[in-house]
C-alpha cells in the first residue's frame, strides 16, 4: 500500500481504530475492513496493530454469535479467520506483551467448539444469584434447550427459526452481564482465569505465524515465559509435509529410519530449546501439556507429555465430577466393529476386548458391545451413559469436511455430528484404538475438529487419540499394558493416570517405532 505521506497514514489508521468502537452487528465488510487494518499496521509496525488483532477477534466472534451454529461455520471460519489467532499471538511476543498472546490465541482458536459449549455451560452462580439470576438462568437453559433441538432437527426451515433463537441468546447472555458480579460472563477469559491450566504442569504453547515462530511456557506461579524458536513458518509446513507423507505411503522399515530422522529434526529445531528451559524448573517424567497451533504436533517424548487444544479445555477436564449417590462404582463400555464396508477386516478387535475385559472386568461394571449390536443407536446410546469407554473399529478422518469424521460401525457412520449431540453424566475416560482420530480439517487446523476432540467436546475429561494407521496386529500388546497401568494404588481405575499409563506403555511394549509414537493424551 503507498502511503507516502505521514498525514496519509495518520488519517488511514485514524479511521481502522473507528471500528474498535463498533457495535455488536458485524458485517462482512466490517470483518474485512480489520484485516486490512492488520495488513497495513502489520507492514508499518503502526502501534495499533495489538489494536487491530484485538478488534478482527472480538468482531468476528461477535458475527459468529449472530448466526446459526451450524457445521457451516467453519467455512466463514476459514474465510475469515486463517491464521488470525496465530498472528495475533506473534505480534504481541513482538511487543513484548506475553500475558496477552496467551488470552488473544484462546480467543481466537477451537472458535466453534467455543461457541457450541456456551449451550452446556453450567448455571449454578447465576441461579444462585437471587430471583433475577434463577429467571435469567431459567431463560438461557430454556433457549439452549431450542437451539440444541434445532441443530438437531433436518428441517430446512430451521434456519430462520435458528438466527432468531440466537439473537435471543445474545439478549439474555447481555441482561446476565448486568447482574453484579457476572460482568465477565461468557467473555474470553482473562490470563487469570487461564493460568489455572498450569495447575497440573506447565503448558507449553508452540505457535507458528509467517512473522515469527516461538513458543510460550504457561506456569502457574509468575508470567509465561517466551522461548523464539529458529525455525520458519514454511520449514513448519515442510516437516508436516514430511511426516505426513511418511505415514500414508512408506513400508514399515522405511517408517522407522524416515521417523528416526524426522524426529532428530524436531528435537534440534523445536524440542530441544523448551526442554532446556524445563531442565530447570521441572525434572524429567514431570507432568507437561503441549498446546500447539497450525502446523505444529509430534512433540517430545522426555516428559510425560499430554496436549490441549486450549487452555480453557484443560481447566474443564479438570472440573470436578458431580456427585451421584445412585451410582455405584464406574461404567465401562467397550465396543469393537472388526468389518467395514471397503475396509480390511481387524482380525484383532475381538482379542483387544477380551483383553480389557480381563483388566477391568473387576474394577467396573463391565459392557461389551460387538458385532451386530455395534449400532449407531446402541452406541450413541452407551456413550450417554458410561464413564469409561473404549472404541475399537476403523476410523474414518474426513479432512474436507471433518464434521462427517466418523467411527465405522456395523450399520453406519457415527460421525461427529452425532457424537456432539451426545450429553454424558460424568464421562471420564476415552481411549479410541482406531486410525486418525486426531486427524481433522487441513485448512483449518486451529479449529482441532476431529474424533478426539468431538469425545473431549461430549465430556470426556481424558481421551487417548492416534495420529495414523494403528497396526491391528499390535494393539493387544499395547491396550493390556496400558489398562495394567491405569489401576492406581489403592486398586481402582484412574482416569488422571492416562497419560502416565501412555508413557509407562510405550518405553515398555516392542513395537515398531510409527505404533510407539502413534498415541497421544488429551485432556487431564
Amino acid at each position: 500500500m503507498q502511503l507516502r505521506q505521514p498525514d496519509d497514514q495518520k488519517s488511514l489508521f485514524s479511521l481502522y481504530a473507528q471500528l474498535a468502537d463498533g457495535s455488536q452487528l458485524v458485517s462482512s465488510t466490517d470483518l474485512s475492513a480489520t484485516r486490512a487494518w492488520i495488513r497495513v499496521a502489520e507492514e508499518f509496525q503502526h502501534p495499533s496493530i495489538l489494536l487491530a488483532y484485538e478488534t478482527s477477534l472480538r468482531l468476528l466472534s461477535h458475527h459468529l454469535a449472530a448466526l446459526p451454529l451450524l457445521p457451516q461455520h467453519l467455512i466463514i471460519l476459514k474465510e475469515r479467520s486463517a491464521s488470525l489467532a496465530v498472528d495475533a499471538f506473534s505480534a504481541c511476543l513482538r511487543r513484548g506483551a506475553r500475558v496477552r498472546a496467551v488470552e488473544l490465541l484462546e480467543q481466537g482458536r477451537s472458535v466453534f467448539w467455543s461457541q457450541l459449549s456456551r449451550l452446556r455451560f453450567p448455571l449454578d452462580d447465576v441461579m444462585a444469584s437471587g430471583p433475577a439470576g434463577r429467571l435469567l438462568a431459567d431463560e438461557f437453559m430454556r433457549v439452549a434447550s431450542l437451539i440444541r433441538i434445532a441443530l438437531n432437527s433436518t428441517d430446512a426451515d430451521q434456519h430462520g427459526r435458528l438466527c432468531h433463537l440466537n439473537l435471543e441468546m445474545q439478549r439474555i447472555i447481555i441482561n446476565i452481564r448486568e447482574l453484579p458480579g457476572f460482568s465477565r460472563f461468557l467473555l474470553p477469559s482473562l490470563f487469570s482465569e487461564l493460568q489455572r491450566a498450569a495447575g497440573g504442569g506447565p503448558v507449553i504453547i508452540v505457535n507458528a505465524s509467517q512473522y515469527s515462530c516461538d513458543a510460550l511456557v504457561v506456569l502457574l506461579d509468575r508470567d509465561p515465559v517466551h522461548i523464539p524458536l529458529q525455525i520458519t513458518l514454511e520449514r513448519v509446513r515442510d516437516l508436516s509435509k514430511e511426516v505426513n507423507n511418511l505415514t500414508v505411503r512408506a513400508t514399515r522399515a522405511d517408517m522407522t529410519r524416515e521417523l528416526a530422522g524426522f524426529l532428530r529434526k524436531l528435537w534440534d529445531l523445536i524440542v530441544l530449546p523448551i526442554v532446556d528451559f524445563l531442565l530447570t524448573t521441572h525434572p524429567p517424567q514431570s507432568r507437561i501439556w503441549w498446546c500447539p497451533t497450525g502446523e505444529f504436533s509430534n512433540l517430545g517424548r522426555l516428559y510425560i507429555s499430554s496436549y490441549t487444544p486450549t487452555l480453557s479445555a484443560l481447566i474443564r477436564a479438570r472440573r470436578p465430577a458431580p456427585s451421584n449417590p445412585t451410582t455405584q462404582g464406574k461404567r465401562f463400555v467397550a465396543i469393537g466393529q472388526a468389518k467395514a464396508a471397503g475396509k480390511t477386516e481387524l482380525l484383532s478387535v475381538g482379542a483387544e476386548l477380551d483383553v480389557i475385559r480381563q483388566r477391568v472386568d473387576s474394577l467396573a461394571a463391565f459392557t461389551r458391545i460387538d458385532g451386530e449390536e455395534c449400532c449407531i443407536s446402541r452406541v450413541a446410546e452407551e456413550l450417554c451413559n458410561t464413564e469409561w469407554v473404549h472404541l475399537a473399529c476403523h476410523g474414518l478422518p474426513n479432512r474436507t469436511h471433518p464434521f462427517e469424521s466418523a467411527f465405522s460401525l456395523h450399520d453406519g457412520h457415527f460421525t461427529i455430528e452425532q457424537i456432539m449431540r451426545c450429553e454424558p453424566e460424568n464421562p471420564q475416560f476415552a481411549y479410541l484404538s482406531a486410525c486418525h482420530t486426531t486427524v481433522g480439517d487441513e485448512e483449518s487446523p486451529d479449529e482441532e475438529i476431529h474424533l478426539a476432540s468431538a469425545m473431549q467436546f461430549a465430556g470426556f475429561r481424558s481421551v487417548i487419540g492416534t495420529m495414523w494407521v494403528v497396526d491391528d496386529g499390535e494393539t493387544n500388546k499395547i491396550t493390556s499394558t496400558f489398562y495394567k497401568h491405569m489401576v492406581d494404588e489403592s486398586g481402582c481405575l484412574d482416569h488422571t493416570r492416562a497419560a502416565f499409563a501412555l508413557n509407562k506403555t510405550m518405553r515398555s511394549v516392542n513395537v515398531p517405532l510409527d505404533q510407539r509414537i502413534l498415541y497421544i493424551h488429551l485432556g487431564a
